[in-house]
């Protein structure tokens, strides 16, 4: 009997490998890069990567915790509140979605889910996801999302831009939505004018206007903005109906408005995301992929969720093919603060009509996040058509003679 248990105890340690030093740096630089990108997007209404890059980089994390679950403890990737806002800790957790790039993953998806049901699907705005919070009628509190867990109370502002009644004639008692504050596309360009006659420079995201005027102080100038936004999730209320569809239906009748979004069966989904995507440039808003989700929230509610999104749903990103190149050199670049920031050397590529050849890695801890050595295949990028950016490098292609990239010399 004792001898059993202890070969069981030495199988388990066997299993359960400790994470080698290597593995540990890399997981520590790929914490801090995700982290102050979840920041810079979060909580001060700007990118500092690509969707595309950022995905590659999670995704690399994500598969080291799954090799090495103890990393997790250490430090959680997330974008925690400014200490200086008004934190509100949220209901339940605001989760994201899982992204896939190809619609082979949409039909893994669909099998993972039962084929057998209809799934929603709807444009994904790229705005600042807010959750409103209405009791017999009046709007109570407005709330960003933070880091899924606390987020910032913005209920003066979302009064300001008007973007949202403060209230609704036909709402029930409760009615708590989660959906998308955005700048409309005439508005962005009606803002870039009156900057321009002004002499400022002229801003590029709408994104991250959208975000920042709802951090403004400013309430008159958050009412010219002219922000718009669109329900795309009932989080609760008197009586939750059994659909999706259903769902929106209640939150419009309530008042508000809600995403554009279709049911269809599974065999049609490819088709109807195919459709969305033809459309994508008649929106009056940026999107940044098309969303599906189950309809049925009985199901929802089975399949359940991970600790960063429901399985019930994905976002199909939008694909930006990248080209393999080999890696030259890294050089270092130090800015008038003394900041020393990587730029990466690579044999000429042609990516949408353009020759590049180098590519910013914003700091050392992007760079050792990546595993990047000299004379390694990597992938690259334009992020957003313009910016040459590295999302990763081509591991299959080692051949054992790449070099380490030594630490700047200060």
């Amino acid at each position: 009997m004792f001898r059993r248990w202890f070969l069981c105890f030495i199988a388990v340690q066997l299993t359960c490998v400790a994470a080698p030093p290597a593995v540990e740096q890399q997981a520590r630089a790929l914490q801090t890069v995700l982290r102050q990108a979840d920041d810079a997007y979060y909580n001060q209404n700007r990118s500092v990567m690509s969707d595309a890059a950022y995905d590659a980089l999670r995704k690399q994390y994500d598969q080291l915790l799954a090799d090495y679950p103890e990393l997790a403890a250490a430090n959680p990737v997330g974008a925690p509140v400014d200490g200086s806002a008004r934190r509100v800790t949220h209901d339940a957790s605001v989760l994201s979605l899982d992204k896939v790039y190809s619609d082979k993953e949409v039909g893994r998806f669909l099998q993972q889910t039962g084929t057998n049901l209809l799934y929603c699907i709807e444009p994904k705005i790229d705005g600042l996801t807010v959750i409103l919070r209405y009791r017999n009628g009046q709007l109570v509190q407005a709330l960003t999302r933070g880091d899924g867990k606390i987020g910032v109370d913005i209920t003066p502002a979302v009064l300001a831009s008007g973007m949202v009644p403060s209230a609704l004639t036909n709402a029930p008692t409760q009615l708590d939505v989660r959906g998308e504050a955005l700048l409309p596309l005439p508005a962005f360009e009606s803002l870039n004018r009156r900057r321009a006659e002004s002499g400022q420079a002229p801003l590029k995201n709408p994104r991250n206007i959208a975000s920042g005027t709802l951090m403004l102080t400013d309430y008159t100038e958050i009412a010219r903005r002219r922000l718009e936004f669109q329900c795309f999730e009932l989080l609760a209320t008197d009586s939750l109906p059994s659909t999706h569809t259903a769902a929106l239906a209640l939150v419009k009748k309530a008042g508000l408005s809600v995403v554009e979004s279709v049911a269809v069966p599974s065999t049609d989904v490819l088709a109807a995301i195919e459709d969305l995507n033809r459309r994508r440039a008649t929106f009056h808003f940026i999107t940044d992929g098309i969303v599906i989700k189950v309809d049925d929230l009985a199901v929802r509610d089975r399949l359940g969720a991970t600790a960063h999104h429901p399985r019930s749903a994905i976002a199909r990103k939008y694909e930006e093919t990248p080209v393999q190149t080999r890696l030259l050199s890294v050089d270092w670049s130090r800015g008038t603060t003394g900041k020393l920031t990587p730029v990466a050397r690579f044999e000429p590529v042609e990516i949408q009509g353009a020759t590049v050849q180098s590519a910013t890695l914003h700091n050392l801890d992007h760079l050792r996040s990546m595993d990047l050595k000299i004379g390694d295949w990597i992938n690259v990028i334009r992020s957003g058509g313009t910016v040459p950016e590295i999302t990763g490098i081509c591991p299959e292609r080692r051949t054992g003679q790449e070099t380490a990239i030594p630490d700047p010399a200060e």
